[in-house]
């Protein structure tokens, strides 16, 4: 589901997704992806708006595991698009998940059946993350980054408080997409860990509005950082010459027509123009903070009777939102147009007549601001019950092969055979990729 993972203020590995699990034995994650749907009994709003939500109390009986049938592979992932001169339709490349099982004693049995003992409950944290290059790009290229760490030090946590995790995916577009989810990703991190609004409070007590303020400023940080690289951009870069090349060209920094391109050895020229998705938890106990732009999007697992059911609880931006698709046509109507996909096509004749992009709003993206691409993440608050299982985060290499329920149906089953965050979300990445490689040209 990401492209690469690396660290932020000294935490996480690069080219690794990750996962956050609270259980009452020990958990495991795994997790990438995008979507939006309803948690507990009160749905999610489309909207970006703030709102809380809640989960629905816990069944103590044996539970089955339905993994599904394996969807068709959606194509996407067109963001990338130097001088545009036609559509290409790819499959997403990469695979980093975040996954957050929570409070359940899981006694592994036959793989597919996971059975739950509500005694002798204890709380642990599991933290684990994988990532790996799908078939967008050569394996040589990811352009995820995923940040997982704690708040406080041991000593730090304050008095009757209990320890904040803050965890971000973001998944990268264009020529300079891994550089724009590292700056993105380590600029976020940041704000959220020095912030005052967050620092030695409890979150399940501030207000939504103040906690949304909160999320705003630190997207704004991360957008910045992203556009930064349009500033002082690298001399020399390399990339693909096309979707699905096996290796990597050379390009260098020059100009064309006034703007900056990079070219490559045999006369290609990639515009530059890059940004990327991210997704953002903050989670305190049962309390998760989260917020998102594009397509990376986080999901809620949770057991119902005698299966696992998935939920997303993000928003997708793109054109398949009525609320994202009126906002395009209402403003900017004169200079795009919302293709049938949800894809974002500029109509406006320049160097940028014909460029696509998948998403909505994003980090970065400098060029694309004058076309209604923005960095205003959709907000939401979670209040987690014993009902819920997991929290996973992902981008969309994951979502594009595997819905909410399949996914949460993979997690709790590597739960069940007593696998750690880290190896859950490996397992999930190599199924997503092989899945997406299974179905490539369907």
């Amino acid at each position: 589901a990401s492209e690469g993972l690396g660290d932020s203020l000294g935490e996480a590995s690069t080219h690794s997704s990750m996962s956050i699990l609270e259980v009452t034995r020990s958990a495991y994650s795994a997790a990438s992806g995008s979507g939006l749907v309803s948690l507990g009994e009160a749905p999610l709003s489309d909207s970006p708006l703030h709102s809380r939500q809640s989960c629905s109390q816990l069944l103590d009986q044996p539970t089955t595991i339905h993994s599904g049938p394996i969807p068709s592979c959606r194509a996407l992932n067109r963001h990338s698009m130097p001088v545009p001169t036609g559509r290409t339709i790819v499959h997403t490349s990469i695979l980093t998940p975040i996954c957050a099982p929570i409070n359940s004693r899981v006694s592994a049995s036959i793989a597919g059946h996971v059975s739950w003992d509500a005694s002798n409950i204890r709380r642990s944290i599991d933290i684990g993350s994988h990532t790996l290059a799908g078939n967008r790009y050569t394996t040589e290229l990811n352009q995820d980054y995923t940040v997982h760490q704690e708040m406080y030090a041991v000593g730090e946590i304050p008095r009757n408080g209990q320890q904040t995790y803050i965890a971000i995916i973001c998944d990268g577009h264009g020529i300079l997409g891994d550089k724009s989810a590292i700056y993105a990703g380590k600029a976020l991190a940041r704000h959220v860990y020095s912030s005052s609004q967050l620092r030695n409070k409890h979150l399940a007590k501030l207000e939504p509005a103040e906690l949304m303020e909160t999320m705003n400023a630190a997207f704004k940080k991360a957008h910045h950082a992203a556009n930064s690289l349009y500033d002082v951009p690298p001399k020399t870069v390399s990339y693909p010459a096309h979707v699905g090349d096996a290796k990597l060209a050379h390009y260098v920094l020059t100009q064309s027509d006034g703007k900056n391109v990079y070219r490559s050895e045999k006369g290609v020229d990639k515009m530059l123009e890059c940004g990327c998705t991210c997704t953002a938890a903050i989670i305190q106990g049962r309390c998760v903070c989260l917020a998102n732009v594009g397509d990376s999007l986080a999901v809620v697992g949770r057991r119902e009777g005698e299966r696992f059911t998935g939920r997303f609880v993000t928003m997708r931006h793109n054109g398949d939102s009525v609320e994202e698709r009126k906002r395009m046509v209402d403003h900017h109507s004169s200079t795009t147009q919302m293709l049938d996909d949800g894809y974002l096509h500029i109509l406006e004749q320049g160097p940028w007549a014909g460029y696509e992009l998948s998403v909505t709003r994003a980090l970065g993206h400098k060029n694309m601001e004058h076309y209604g691409v923005i960095d205003q993440p959709f907000c939401t608050m979670l209040d987690l019950t014993t009902s819920d299982e997991c929290l996973v985060i992902a981008s969309d290499g994951v979502w594009d092969v595997m819905d909410a329920e399949q996914v949460v149906a993979h997690v709790m089953e590597s739960a069940a055979q007593g696998k750690s965050a880290a190896a859950a979300a490996q397992a999930l990445v190599k199924h997503a990729v092989l899945v997406g490689l299974a179905t490539e040209g369907e």
